[in-house]
């Protein structure tokens, strides 16, 4: 909650010099602010006033044309926002945003119970990492809204969203994406998304409906597969899905892999972003000079500590022999003849850590029989005793 400064004539002197450097406050404005504003904020809005330059302009248009209900939302972005959006977005930009943001809460049965920091931290913010600065918001509003203003939770509104959304705006999983942290508009470009790009897509088409939605990702699995990027939203805390993995909350193939995660090393834990600034940085795995993207550490809400069985992960991936694409199959594992284990693996529509894990004894042989398409292959594997393994088989299921 903001606080009234009793302090005006710091206030005001601070804000002067803000005025000096930019020549482009009036004294309507800081007025206004001084008003809403504890000393410490006061002076982060004039630090970003001058951080700006040129574009102090259109951040001093956004706050003489700020309504008063909304003006904190704005001093929330202003005092937060990264340099890039400082010198760049414009106050149209800007204030639309907030406005949208403030009267969707009216339209759904969930807006008027959040609480107001996680409102500004995870409903009101634009972006959720580096990605392009895309409009989304009235967009998404007018595609997504109706599908989930009649529901009465979050929770529930985000399973129906992640159920329908992608058939909408025609986006699904592929690694063939041309990037992975690609902003909503170059998803839907191009039809295909990451975990990433997937999740983005999904926090924004939340937001744009009141759901509070953050980006959460570990660095790397302790099983050295790759990373990995899910979307958490909150209802009375927080709770995490898939996005594109239809099927409800808290209950996913990566939920058993994040027990393992740790905070051992920065690359086994897990993240939470925050447009909040926060002593974190998100970890900027594809863009090493976005070094100001702030995060919470929330590994603790996803690990245990498991006993150890003595037995070791056997994961296994079938593919086309052909294209090269997953395929999903029935698997057996087999040994001494006998089978003891089977499943059936994840195609190219599934993320591609998504593998068809058997725990299985380490020194140990065992002869893995997959099918598919009324085709057969076999393959022999001797475990060893590191705790993660892989096996890939390739099996001709299509013609060029």
């Amino acid at each position: 909650m903001i606080k009234i400064s009793q302090h005006f004539f710091t206030i005001s002197l601070i804000f002067s010099i803000s005025i000096s450097l930019n020549s482009c406050s009036t004294k309507t404005e800081y007025q206004k602010l001084k008003q809403i504003l504890s000393t410490e904020e006061y002076s982060r809005v004039a630090e970003a006033l001058k951080i700006a330059g040129k574009n102090a302009n259109e951040l001093t248009k956004a706050i003489e044309n700020c309504g008063d209900k909304e003006l904190e939302g704005l001093v929330f972005l202003l005092i937060n926002m990264p340099e890039r959006d400082l010198k760049n977005l414009s106050s149209k930009y800007l204030l639309e945003n907030i406005r949208l943001t403030y009267s969707v809460l009216d339209s759904v049965n969930w807006g008027k119970s959040i609480p107001k920091e996680i409102l500004n931290n995870y409903v009101l913010p634009y972006v959720n990492l580096h990605e392009r600065r895309d409009n989304w918001r009235q967009d998404f509003l007018n595609k997504f809204l109706t599908l989930v203003k009649d529901l009465p939770s979050s929770s529930e509104a985000v399973v129906k969203l992640n159920n329908e959304i992608w058939d909408i705006v025609n986006v699904h999983y592929s690694t063939k994406r041309p990037k992975a942290d690609q902003s909503p508009y170059e998803s839907i470009d191009a039809g295909l998304a990451s975990c990433t790009g997937l999740s983005i897509l999904l926090i924004d088409a939340c937001r744009a409906v009141g759901i509070p939605a953050r980006f959460v990702g570990i660095p790397l699995w302790k099983d050295h597969s790759g990373n990995h990027s899910w979307v958490e939203i909150w209802d009375n805390g927080w709770h995490y899905i898939g996005a594109g993995e239809p099927g409800p909350l808290n209950k996913s193939w990566f939920g058993e892999r994040a027990k393992l995660s740790d905070d051992s090393n920065w690359k086994y834990s897990i993240y939470a972003s925050s447009f909040k600034k926060t002593d974190v940085i998100f970890p900027p795995l594809f863009d090493t000079t976005a070094t100001y993207v702030y995060a919470d550490i929330v590994t603790e809400r996803y690990s245990e500590k498991l006993a150890d069985d003595g037995l070791v992960a056997l994961g296994i991936r079938l593919f086309d022999k052909v294209n090269s694409k997953r395929i999903d199959g029935n698997v057996e594992l087999i040994e001494n003849g006998k089978v003891i284990a089977s499943g059936k693996t994840r195609n190219e529509q599934h993320d591609f850590n998504d593998l068809l894990v058997f725990r299985v004894k380490p020194d140990s042989k065992f002869e893995i029989v997959a099918q598919s398409n009324g085709k057969k292959v076999k393959k022999n594997i001797n475990t060893d005793k590191t705790k993660y393994q892989f096996a890939e088989l390739h099996l001709a299921v299509t013609t060029e």
